[in-house]
């Protein structure tokens, strides 16, 4: 029945926060206690509620507002002071998991698309689960702390270029070298507009706003610039959250920085990111999952080792020692919000099996687990010499 969505949605609203603050409780970011409503809530455990068209719309938007101030969070002059240090692990985390996450969807399917964006998705870092635990044992300042936020900044932003890239390549599967030289194309274009744009009017704009007695409206504004950059990216073929990250970041060198930020971070997760991260676990069928275990278990295990590794080697080029080097492996491990987002929307495009988005939840949930206990263990029970 129709009227039915609204108690489903009372019930998604109401009970993320609580689960999301019982996920706090135990140091784990709230996406976890959302993911297991979803799960609880879908046809897993109770089938009390279908994620039908409402929910996914609602879901979509969320996405946009998550990507946008991942955007208008970004420092740029941050960034750029601190690359030096964070730019090789933060590679090292890329290019090895990339390599793991393709070879081992190959092997499974044979199909190079897939293939890639199964890279993608495990490229992706959410560092919020170690800082969580750096805040807890005060090793955040430090330089192991300071490294994995850096460099996880940096894995959003090379991830986001990924992502455009494989979403551009596979919009033309199969085609021909003129369609793909094309779609080429209107990646560059895409780009030249967005910075042009970003550059040479929306920052003019608002900088402007109180001249044109808009200043009042700034978030609803805001918004509207987050939708049409999301139109602009899809219309180029792009996935729409590339759009909305490049809003928030050109909105975020305006002096409207705070007041957006805080406009659009209250009105997402009050509703909109929340109804996103549950709506994927209710598409999640636990045992509706034809994947082998072997294969599931290969997944979480290739993109755990792979950022240990790919990272650690990273900051061992650095010059940080053996042990830091681990560190900063074992910050670099957590996945979450972006790996949701890339799996959900390349099932939506039918670019990969609903099978590899399960095994994406159960990738984030066991990163999430096992990144706290190890990186407490990595500092409290293992010595380091060298960096200071």
């Amino acid at each position: 029945m129709e009227h039915k969505i609204f108690l489903d949605l009372a019930i998604i609203i109401f009970l993320s926060k609580v689960l999301g603050a019982i996920s706090r409780r135990f140091r784990q970011p709230p996406v976890i206690g959302m993911l297991f409503l979803g799960v609880i809530l879908g046809p897993t455990v109770l089938g009390f509620i279908k994620p039908d068209e409402i929910i996914l719309w609602i879901g979509k938007v969320g996405v946009l507002f998550l990507l946008f101030e991942a955007g208008i969070e970004t420092d740029l002059k941050q960034i750029k002071k601190d690359s030096k240090q964070a730019l090789v692990p933060a590679m090292g985390g890329i290019i090895l998991p990339f390599t793991f996450g393709a070879v081992l969807a190959y092997f499974i399917n044979h199909n190079l698309a897939e293939a890639m964006v199964v890279g993608v998705i495990f490229t992706a870092t959410s560092v919020s689960v170690s800082v969580m635990t750096l805040l807890d044992l005060k090793k955040l300042k430090h330089v192991e702390g300071r490294t994995i936020v850096n460099a996880a900044i940096i894995d959003d932003i090379v991830g986001i270029l990924l992502l455009t890239i494989v979403f551009g390549i596979t919009a033309n599967n199969g085609g021909s070298s003129s369609m793909i030289f094309w779609q080429f194309g209107k990646i560059g274009l895409f780009f030249v507009l967005t910075i042009f744009g970003g550059y040479f009017l929306l920052k003019p704009f608002f900088l402007n706003l109180h001249k044109l007695l808009l200043d009042n409206v700034v978030v609803s504004l805001a918004v509207a610039v987050v939708m049409l950059y999301a139109w602009l990216a899809e219309s180029t073929g792009l996935a729409a959250i590339t759009g909305a990250y490049f809003a928030g970041l050109f909105l975020g060198q305006t002096e409207y920085k705070a007041k957006v930020h805080e406009g659009i971070s209250a009105l997402g997760k009050s509703f909109f990111v929340d109804v996103f991260f549950v709506g994927i676990g209710l598409e999640f069928d636990l045992f509706d999952i034809e994947t082998k275990p072997i294969i599931v278990i290969s997944f979480i295990v290739l993109s755990i080792v792979g950022k240990i590794i790919g990272s650690g080697i990273g900051a061992r080029i650095n010059g940080f020692d053996n042990v830091r080097s681990l560190r900063i492996g074992i910050g670099m491990v957590p996945r979450g919000e972006v790996a949701l987002i890339v799996a959900n929307m390349a099932v939506a495009k039918n670019l990969i099996s609903s099978d590899f988005l399960s095994a994406t939840i159960l990738m984030v949930i066991a990163s999430a687990v096992f990144t706290p206990f190890m990186l407490k263990f990595s500092f409290t029970k293992i010595g380091s010499k060298g960096f200071k």
